[in-house]
């Protein structure tokens, strides 16, 4: 579970050290669940989990993200639970494993308030097939890497005539359009999205479930990803600007 949530999670954190804080991922401790959150100024993707312990005082510390990505890479042959020990003085976190000991140093003040990130309304409400979602953004991406990465979501309903579509596209200058028209399940209006297809890419290869949905509300606003049969997990996408 802890190797999931890392995976889900800590991608999204900032590369650029321009804003410190941002370069790690907020473990956030309280009762008997664990939730990780991470965010580069672009996304946000947060996670929880369940502890077969709870803590007496509900606390929350900053990893450097690139040790939790050691972490995922090391315990990908361990069964045993991991126990977690953060030191007195709040300063580094011990992860023990069955032959491996991981200590990292914690990146010290305030993680912003990620909750207040996570959009409260939803105006299109979009179920569809994750691989084939992810297919199409693998090949948008071909057509998108000249036009900054920028793939369209066009997601209309269903009416008499069809049933509720999203189509995929993306433009280059050198080699054309690329567009695909994916089935999917839609509840809501009509609406035109664009984001960054690598950011769309990452998420949906760590979604986990067969199925994911996609809440939107206007082409200026951020669009939440969520894997369809697992609340625990969110992923917000701020929108890039469409150019007519």
């Amino acid at each position: 579970m802890l190797r999931t949530a890392v995976g889900q999670v800590a991608f999204a954190a900032a590369t650029d050290e321009s804003r410190p804080i941002l370069t790690g991922v907020l473990a956030k401790f309280e009762d008997a669940q664990l939730t990780l959150a991470a965010a580069d100024g672009f996304r946000l993707s947060v996670r929880a989990i369940d502890m077969p312990n709870a803590v007496p005082d509900p606390f929350s510390i900053i990893i450097p993200s690139r040790a939790l990505i050691e972490l995922g890479r090391i315990s990908g042959e361990q069964e045993d639970p991991i126990v977690i020990t953060v030191t007195p003085t709040r300063n580094q976190v011990i992860f023990e494993l069955t032959d491996i000991v991981l200590v990292s140093q914690l990146i010290d003040g305030n993680f912003p308030d990620y909750r207040q990130i996570i959009p409260k309304d939803r105006g299109t409400h979009t179920v569809i097939d994750a691989a084939a979602f992810l297919k199409a953004c693998k090949t948008a991406l071909i057509f998108a890497r000249d036009a900054a990465h920028i793939a369209r979501l066009h997601i209309k309903p269903a009416s008499e005539l069809a049933p509720g579509q999203m189509v995929v596209s993306a433009t280059s200058a050198e080699t054309g359009d690329d567009v695909s028209e994916l089935d999917a399940s839609i509840e809501g209006g009509e609406v035109e999205v664009a984001f960054n297809v690598r950011y769309l890419i990452d998420v949906l290869s760590v979604a986990g479930t067969p199925q994911v949905a996609l809440d939107t509300t206007t082409s200026s606003s951020p669009g939440v990803i969520r894997p369809i049969g697992d609340a625990d997990f969110t992923h917000v996408i701020m929108p890039m600007h469409l150019g007519r």
